[in-house]
């Protein structure tokens, strides 16, 4: 609306949309009744593990957030931990540059995929993978930097989980350490854009069956939470179609105002947040991501 001020800063506790001021405590949060959703189940990527390079490969921001990523983790001086580290994408790529990464994920099938593409690159020696919860994964010694990338957290559905989340990653971090993660900036045109069925991707399976990868979300804004539904369909020669495969993922996120007030209190101190992996100040309406980095004092 015209003469309205858009002000999305770091560091002092504003976040303005539209003239109005917000400021989220997380009692607040409590009172209003954030989402108590039933924590989205291990098995949700082992399924989706099949699909993961195509899906990976057909998305917007991949090839963004590997750039950033990447160039985080090799100009960290001390211990490089990724969360959900899936198929190795980021973190092996990291890892042919002369990074050693340990990666972390709760899927079995993703840490093997994760193996597979560090060996067929050669750096299995630079990866140390760990089968274990963001909020419960324990290391060797303290971390130089935590990342956790490609909206990773929106896997931990309620308030609380992300809470316990972020509290743990703290515990891991020596005095001094960065977490650096990316949430879902919930715009009209992208919430629009997810609601829509999408082709994916098309494309030969494994066995060399022709495929077609199909997308919509449902999206429940009053929740903040999502459900993602995808399918896969094999047609034959004469373009019939002969399997269809469902798959879903749950995920959740929080608005930046959200984000701010649940760091600081944890205990991190914010050094910057991100509107795009080009590394641009968050402000709206030009924002299309958050990306934020933030620190364990020294």
């Amino acid at each position: 609306m015209s003469g309205h001020r858009h002000e999305h800063k770091v560091g002092d506790g504003v976040f303005t949309a539209t003239g109005v001021r917000l400021s989220i405590q997380l009692s607040w949060l409590t009172q209003v009744g954030y989402p108590a959703l039933v924590t989205a189940p291990q098995s949700q990527y082992d399924a989706f593990s099949e699909i993961y390079g195509v899906w990976t490969d057909t998305a917007p921001s991949a090839q963004a957030n590997l750039f950033f990523y990447v160039n985080a983790y090799l100009r960290t001086d001390g211990p490089v931990v990724e969360l959900g580290v899936g198929d190795g994408r980021i973190a092996v790529e990291a890892a042919t540059r002369g990074c050693k990464v340990v990666g972390v994920d709760v899927s079995r099938s993703m840490l093997d995929l994760c193996r597979s593409r560090a060996a067929r690159a050669g750096v299995s020696a630079h990866l140390d993978l760990l089968e274990a919860d963001f909020r419960t994964f324990t290391l060797e010694h303290p971390a130089a930097l935590v990342a956790l990338p490609y909206h990773s957290m929106g896997h931990l559905l309620s308030f609380d989980e992300k809470l316990e989340a972020v509290a743990h990653i703290y515990s891991q971090l020596r005095p001094g350490g960065e977490f650096v993660f990316d949430d879902f900036l919930m715009t009209p045109a992208l919430l629009a854009h997810m609601r829509r069925v999408q082709l994916r991707a098309e494309y030969r399976s494994p066995a060399g069956t022709d495929s077609l990868l199909w997308v919509t979300s449902l999206v429940d804004e009053a929740s903040q939470s999502m459900r993602v539904v995808t399918w896969e369909d094999q047609v034959d020669t004469a373009g019939l179609l002969t399997q269809r495969r469902y798959r879903r993922l749950s995920l959740s996120w929080l608005e930046p105002a959200q984000w701010q007030e649940l760091l600081t209190r944890v205990g991190f101190v914010v050094d910057a947040c991100y509107g795009s992996f080009d590394g641009e100040p968050f402000a709206l309406p030009k924002a299309r991501e958050q990306i934020w980095r933030v620190r364990r004092p020294a």
